[in-house]
């Protein structure tokens, strides 16, 4: 496939200038925030630094981490730099007690938002030539405006078919003539199965050739299964919803490491134990500032995503922006479940609130064909009647659902039925096959 881009001029740009690009927005996105932010301007404060003490690129150093908890203490509006009146979208994301964390964005954040997601879908191959379907639920996750809004920018002709029934995900693609697709990589595979399940060859009877996947681990043997299947171009796409959503990076055609689009986040690499800043190619967590957004700046946000940060040099694919790994894991606890992300304290939460719930549960985490499938095997505090553990299970499945998103399968167990081993609790037993990079 050949190599398309969005915005030669910046994605092209040489490296000093991206450096200074990147300085003189740090230094406007840090007085701002000092001057609209009342958390902010107390956490530079204690640590004993004001906005005029940037003046290179490593004093970003000198800035006080943010946490998502941080976003949590400021939920709804906390963190907010501009008037209300100025925000024209809202988005969250589930957290560890059901508060979610909340993400506004002005117009121009929206703008900025399509422009780095234009540059990783043309990046992926995707032209305004294409028919692209982008099967991902619209609603409060940032997951599929992301896509829609750069599709928008290219040309490309959009199918937002959304989320759910799967065979209706293939029947539009046949009937339209889809040429490219968007998503969680596993229910890509799903949809290959679907499809052949359906008496229909992906890589045959599809014209689906090219595609932009994330939310998950990408590893490269996915890769290679996803484009065996459909006979595509599987490309990565990184981003979180604290930054504006899918967008932050992508892999170009070497697939050998993601784009970061440096002109609008500053990114670091750092010992998720001491705060303090790795070597490049060494595994660290990821940090990133906002540079450009209006409605809610983020200073050295704690992603809590490991990867490392390549060597700077320009890649065959001529772009000069700096490029990090495919994400090998988290330092939390964070499980992910068909592009879901869902934590233990959540599914605690649920369970300790039932007045028939026992104290034992465990989550256990399956492969059905490409899908994740979470159990939650739950003790009842006493024996039950079959028809009070089916209701009982339902319950818990449906509150599952709301503060997560995701709506697992719920045993009740009679009590005594969960051993436990050792002083801790096992919580989560993780039946997947670990997919070899």
């Amino acid at each position: 496939m050949k190599n398309h881009v969005y915005n030669k001029k910046i994605e092209t740009m040489k490296r000093e200038k991206i450096k200074d690009l990147q300085l003189r927005r740090l230094k406007a996105t840090v007085k701002r925030l000092y001057e609209n932010v009342p958390y902010y301007r107390r956490k530079m404060k204690e640590a004993n630094v004001k906005p005029e003490d940037i003046k290179t690129l490593e004093d970003v150093r000198k800035l006080p981490f943010t946490e998502k908890e941080d976003l949590r203490k400021n939920y709804p509006f906390g963190l907010v730099a501009v008037p209300l009146e100025k925000v024209v979208e809202l988005h969250a994301s589930s957290g560890t007690t059901g508060k979610p964390t909340t993400v506004v964005y002005t117009r121009k954040d929206l703008e900025v938002w399509g422009e780095v997601m234009a540059r990783c879908l043309a990046m992926s191959g995707l032209t305004k030539r294409d028919i692209f379907q982008n099967p991902i639920p619209y609603g409060l996750f940032t997951g599929a405006f992301g896509f829609h809004y750069g599709a928008l920018k290219i040309g490309a002709l959009i199918v937002p078919s959304s989320g759910g029934d799967s065979k209706r995900q293939i029947t539009l693609m046949k009937d339209y003539g889809t040429t490219f697709i968007s998503g969680v990589v596993s229910y890509a595979l799903h949809l290959a199965k679907v499809a052949m399940d359906m008496g229909i060859d992906p890589s045959k009877d599809l014209n689906v050739r090219a595609g932009l996947f994330g939310a998950e681990i990408f590893t490269e043997s996915l890769r290679k299964k996803l484009n065996d299947l459909w006979g595509m171009d599987a490309h990565n796409v990184y981003g979180l919803s604290e930054m504006c959503g899918p967008g932050v990076s992508a892999d170009c055609d070497q697939h050998d490491g993601l784009h970061l689009w440096e002109d609008h986040f500053l990114v670091e690499c750092i010992d998720p134990k001491t705060g303090e800043p790795v070597e490049a190619e060494e595994k660290g967590e990821l940090v990133i500032s906002t540079l450009t957004k209006e409605a809610m700046p983020l200073l050295r946000y704690r992603t809590r995503d490991l990867a490392f940060i390549y060597d700077c040099k320009e890649c065959d694919c001529g772009r000069t922006h700096v490029k990090h790994s495919t994400i090998i894991g988290r330092t939390d606890d964070m499980i992910i479940v068909s592009g879901t992300n869902i934590f233990p304290s959540q599914i605690e939460e649920v369970v300790m609130k039932h007045q028939k719930g026992g104290v034992e549960y465990r989550i256990i985490l399956e492969k059905n064909g490409y899908l994740d499938v979470m159990t939650v095997e739950v003790e009842s505090l006493r024996p039950l009647p079959d028809e009070e553990k089916r209701m009982l299970a339902e319950y818990y499945a449906n509150e599952i659902k709301s503060i997560t998103g995701y709506k697992p399968r719920v045993r009740i167990l009679d009590p005594g039925t969960i051993v436990r081993e050792g002083i801790k609790a096992k919580r989560i037993i993780d039946l997947r096959p670990k997919e070899s990079s």
